[in-house]
C-alpha cells in the first residue's frame, strides 16, 4: 500500500494585510476551506498565555463527570455533547455553535456549571 504524507496547510494572517497578496490570501483560504475544512493559523494576535488558558479550561470542562456534560445539549445532531463511542473511543466534544453570541455563551457555561475563571477565559 502507498504511503500518503500531507501537512495541514497554513494560513499566515500578515498576507491579508498586504493588498497586493491578499486576493491571494482570500483565494488559498477558500481553497484550504473547502479541500481540508481546516488549517493552522501563524501570525495572528492571540497571546500564546491565552491559548494555553483556554486549552486548560476546556481540559477541565472534558474532565467533568457524563451526567455535567450531558447537560450540554442541542436539538441539532453534533451541537451538544458527543461522548467517546465504541465506533470513536477517542472523540468527545461539547457544543457552542455561536462564539459570537453572548446568550449562546452563557447558556453553554450555564449547562456546565462553569465557574467565574472559566466563563471568563470562554
Amino acid at each position: 500500500m502507498e504511503e500518503v504524507s500531507s501537512s495541514l496547510p497554513v494560513i499566515d494572517l500578515r498576507e491579508f494585510g498586504d493588498l497586493d497578496n491578499s486576493v491571494k490570501a482570500y483565494q488559498k483560504l477558500r481553497e484550504t476551506c473547502e479541500e481540508w475544512g481546516c488549517f493552522r493559523i501563524i501570525n495572528h494576535p492571540i497571546p500564546l498565555e491565552l491559548m494555553s488558558e483556554m486549552k486548560a479550561v476546556v481540559r477541565s470542562l472534558l474532565d467533568l463527570p457524563a451526567e455535567i456534560k450531558n447537560q450540554n445539549t442541542n436539538d441539532t445532531v453534533g451541537r451538544g455533547y458527543v461522548a467517546p463511542s465504541p465506533a470513536n473511543p477517542l472523540y468527545e466534544s461539547l457544543g457552542l455553535y455561536d462564539f459570537g453570541s453572548t446568550e449562546a455563551v452563557r447558556s453553554f457555561c450555564d449547562q456546565l456549571d462553569a465557574s467565574p475563571h472559566q466563563r471568563i477565559v470562554i
